[in-house]
């Protein structure tokens, strides 16, 4: 190794790049990495989300920046391959969440056991609406065609979704996917090309892409074209006798987001290979974090198993929906359901009724941090 490449290298060891985001919902700091910081931020800041100061830490100041962030209310993030000595004693405080998850959807071997698996309570609503659309469907493999989904499609919708961290995939590697299975599911519209979605067909599974929808119109989303998409990639997969087709990756929060919309096909979550955990320092006392907790539950890890930890607020639909959710989502073990003793005392006949929910007793007040991850019962046993 040069000594430049060495000096680059304890840089970033010593001088890990921090980046801190704020909006009405809170403050969040995301300390070793980058890549998807702007996309998991809103979750916690809010849509009016902003950039504060960024710029690399002394790896010193990390241990005693991180309390005093999460003790006042934010959210500190962590993903260091070396955390050192100082660091890694407080891990036990956070929860290790994987940077993103996988879904994938076990298939029939017939049309018509796909179309009665995929049709439930969540999914009809999505049925009509895309009767009602009218879509039509091409399958193409022409270079061309790949060329122009690129340009006007998929690369529009990627740089409106993901402004601050889209990746947009190169036209020349979709074109050479071709080569291995690759193919384009077109959605057209009284014979106008409105959407579409790039495929590859491999010997084990059936993998969805790349979506892109027309200069990124969301009138065309709002017919529900998205859905329509899914269905008829996950009917071409049966049609190519595959039993699995895989949904892509999204960030681990649950709520109406990726996640919740990907599942609802009949889609199970799993920890991709390779993934990476993201420690979350998170201080319940905090109405921000109880927030975040509630409207978007995390999914996070228990050695090999995946977890969910949720916040519930008093009332009946919160704790209805809790309970519903907690019979979704193949794939997840447990649902640790946090909230204040007389609100699990009220919900305890309906939360009892779901083996997966895991009661937590939480009375959010007091001088000193209540660490999320020192208050699960894994936490206990591991001690």
């Amino acid at each position: 190794m040069s000594r430049i490449s060495q000096a680059r290298s304890v840089l970033r060891r010593k001088f890990p790049p921090g980046a801190a985001y704020e909006g009405s919902g809170g403050k969040a700091w995301f300390v070793g990495f980058e890549r998807n910081a702007p996309s998991i931020a809103p979750f916690f800041c809010g849509d009016d989300l902003r950039p504060g100061h960024q710029g690399r830490v002394w790896l010193n100041r990390v241990s005693d920046r991180i309390t005093k962030i999460a003790s006042a209310g934010g959210l500190p993030i962590l993903h260091l391959r070396e955390p050192g000595q100082q660091l890694a004693a407080l891990l036990h405080r956070a929860i290790a969440v994987p940077e993103l998850v996988d879904i994938h959807t076990n298939l029939p071997t017939e049309p018509d056991a796909l179309r009665a698996q995929l049709l439930t309570s969540t999914t009809r609503e999505d049925f009509r609406r895309i009767r009602r659309a009218n879509f039509s469907y091409r399958i193409t493999t022409d270079p061309d065609a790949i060329r122009e989904f690129h340009t006007r499609h998929y690369a529009p919708l990627v740089a409106h979704q993901f402004a601050e961290d889209g990746r947009i995939k190169t036209v020349g590697k979709m074109v050479s996917d071709l080569g291995r299975g690759g193919e384009l599911v077109c959605a057209d519209i009284d014979g106008e090309w409105v959407a579409g979605i790039f495929n590859i067909a491999d010997e084990a599974s059936y993998a969805l892409i790349s979506l892109g929808i027309r200069d990124a119109d969301d009138a065309v989303r709002q017919k529900r074209v998205v859905a329509a998409l899914i269905v008829r990639s996950l009917e071409r997969a049966v049609e190519l006798g595959r039993d699995r087709a895989t949904l892509g990756r999204s960030l681990p929060f649950l709520g109406k987001g990726p996640v919740w919309f990907k599942a609802k096909w009949s889609g199970n979550i799993t920890r991709g290979p390779g993934t990476e955990d993201l420690h979350m320092f998170m201080d319940l006392r905090h109405d921000a974090v109880r927030r975040m907790l509630s409207e978007s539950p995390i999914i996070h890890t228990e050695g090999e198993e995946l977890v969910v930890s949720a916040w519930l607020e008093p009332g009946d639909k919160p704790l209805q929906a809790t309970a519903r959710d907690a019979g979704r989502f193949p794939g997840i073990s447990r649902w640790y359901v946090l909230a204040e003793p007389e609100t699990l005392n009220s919900g305890a006949a309906q939360l009892s009724a779901s083996e997966r929910i895991v009661p937590v007793p939480v009375t959010p007040t007091g001088g000193h941090p209540i660490w999320l991850g020192e208050v699960l019962p894994s936490s206990k046993r591991s001690a």
